[in-house]
């Protein structure tokens, strides 16, 4: 054989290079019917993108991945490979994959509790979104947003504003099939709504349930025209749970059949532990126990082998319902303290998590960050601290500072020796008739425009704030028992002669006000006893006035 024979007979030549634009879209197809082969297909071709290679196909081949790894509950590879896609990106200053990839990171971290990491996220991609002036790429990442703001009771408001802004996007965009996972979401953020509500508000529980189970079913509609079988499946979860907290057990029962069904043909582990999370609470209130005992534990070993605290958690509390209503006392107590133990150890579970996947981000992190990427990040963080800080702090639906601030507030000048104020408990009068006579949402108006008047007609030194229900509290600076009578009454006559007209028509608002200054050395509870025993003296005597407390 001949040097040039040896050489030809050694030396192997790579396979061709596939259609990589038509294999991506190949696996965002299946990332969405078939994690499992949408991994082991894209792994298999990174390999191919490597020995190439091709950094822009393995860029994208390493997202889908990372997706299909999310889907499947796979956290510390979704986040590896999010990673590398990430870093290839940036690399290649390619804005759209790099907030494709930012996105899985940001769904990652939300899966384990880290709403703050995810936030962080999803912020930059959709920075980065926003500079490529992508409608449909800011759709996504709204969409993202949407889903972990369900998870916050606080912003419940702002997950169906965003999720709704996502669709609009995407049908703007001419993408009926990613319109329909916002829509899902969104029958998901109201069947979340209902479920907060069921225990205050059971009224408004059901009415959120009905408007969760009408766009529900337009989702499996829309999903199983488009062939989305993960967004199908997702909808049809959100029927069942609609179904639930409507009291239609016969009908949920039907949707988690088919359910079922479909999961069994596209499994995806996140899914089947809903399902098993559902199923479980509809066997305990359908009084069949003992299928409810198995269901739980079948999902109680999934959750064991995929190590998700969370869903242990609430599969826990379910079985302890049908354990007592067994009669299974001892099982019922077991389970309880098992229970307990979970939850206190959920905290160091997700901490351990969270150092796990942050060790796998360290590498990128490093070879993306430069000075001025870093500034920005800082001024980023910055603002949403500070974001984060007044949600923490402030009531919602009022804009007032919240119990929480006040409690500081009272800590703080309570604790100053020099320091002379006085503290007024404020309560609407008669409030249940304006919920009964104009809605509970003409009453979250009521209560949101008193805010309004309160903020502007205090001091700049002074402090409202909401203090419960339809009662807000009042720290009045520097003054005395007299001072602090004429402040509250001038307070109560504002309210009085403020226009309420268009919110109530026919209808006006009085407030009682009980007002106590503090005493040298008092402690807050004292005082906020005897401000509440005014208050309460002023309702006994016909309401709308001011009393000083002894």
């Amino acid at each position: 054989m001949s040097v040039t024979d040896a050489a030809h007979a050694t030396f192997v030549h790579p396979v061709d290079a596939p259609d990589w634009d038509a294999l991506v879209d190949e696996l965002e197809l299946l990332q969405e019917s078939d994690a499992p082969a949408c991994v082991e297909r894209g792994r298999e071709h990174l390999d191919l993108a490597r020995l190439h290679g091709d950094e822009h196909a393995e860029m994208r081949l390493s997202c889908c991945v990372a997706f299909a790894h999310h889907a499947l509950a796979q956290d510390a590879d979704a986040l590896r490979a999010a990673g590398r896609a990430q870093q290839l990106a940036h690399e290649l200053g390619d804005l759209v994959w790099e907030s494709r990839a930012l996105v899985c990171q940001g769904l990652v971290h939300h899966e384990i509790g880290d709403v703050e990491g995810a936030i962080d996220e999803l912020d930059r991609a959709l920075g980065l979104r926003r500079r490529t002036d992508d409608d449909a790429g800011t759709a996504s990442v709204l969409n993202s947003l949407g889903t972990v703001y369900m998870g916050m009771a606080h912003f419940a408001p702002q997950a169906a504003q965003v999720l709704a802004e996502a669709r609009r996007l995407w049908l703007a965009a001419d993408d009926p099939d990613h319109a329909s996972m916002a829509l899902t979401n969104l029958a998901k953020a109201y069947v979340v709504t209902s479920g907060r509500l069921a225990a205050t508000n059971p009224r408004g529980a059901v009415a959120a349930a009905r408007h969760a189970l009408g766009i529900a079913r337009q989702s499996v509609d829309e999903a199983d025209a488009a062939g989305l079988a993960r967004t199908g499946i997702d909808a049809r979860l959100a029927v069942v749970g609609a179904h639930m907290h409507v009291g239609d057990l016969e009908a949920a029962g039907q949707a988690l059949e088919g359910t079922g069904t479909m999961l069994r043909t596209f499994p995806s582990a996140r899914q089947q532990l809903q399902h098993h999370g559902l199923r479980g609470r509809w066997l305990v209130r359908t009084g069949r126990l003992d299928e409810a005992v198995l269901a739980l534990c079948d999902g109680l070993d999934l959750c064991a082998e995929l190590d998700r605290p969370g869903e242990r958690i609430e599969l826990l509390s379910t079985l302890v319902d049908a354990h007592e209503g067994r009669g299974d006392l001892p099982s019922a107590l077991a389970t309880l303290r098992e229970l307990h133990e979970l939850t206190l150890q959920q905290g160091d579970a997700i901490a351990d998590r969270r150092a796990l996947l942050l060790s796998s981000r360290l590498e990128v992190e490093r070879a993306e960050r430069a000075a001025d990427a870093e500034r920005t990040r800082a001024r980023a963080l910055e603002e949403h601290n500070a974001r984060l800080e007044h949600e923490a702090t402030h009531d919602v639906l009022t804009g007032l500072p919240n119990r929480r601030a006040l409690d500081v507030a009272l800590a703080r000048w309570s604790g100053d020796p020099s320091r002379r104020f006085a503290c007024a408990l404020l309560d609407i009068d008669h409030f249940k008739r304006v919920n009964d006579e104009f809605s509970h949402q003409v009453g979250d108006q009521v209560l949101a425009r008193l805010g309004e008047v309160l903020h502007d007609v205090i001091r700049a030194s002074d402090v409202a704030a909401r203090y419960g229900g339809e009662e807000f509290a009042i720290l009045l600076d520097g003054l005395t028992d007299v001072n602090a009578a004429d402040a509250c009454e001038r307070i109560r006559r504002v309210i009085v002669s403020h226009r309420w007209d268009d919110l109530m028509p026919g209808g006006n608002l009085t407030v009682s006000v009980g007002v106590a200054v503090h005493r040298p050395d008092e402690t807050v509870g004292s005082m906020l006893t005897r401000a509440d025993e005014a208050l309460y003296h002023v309702k006994r005597n016909g309401r709308d006035a001011v009393q000083v407390a002894l």
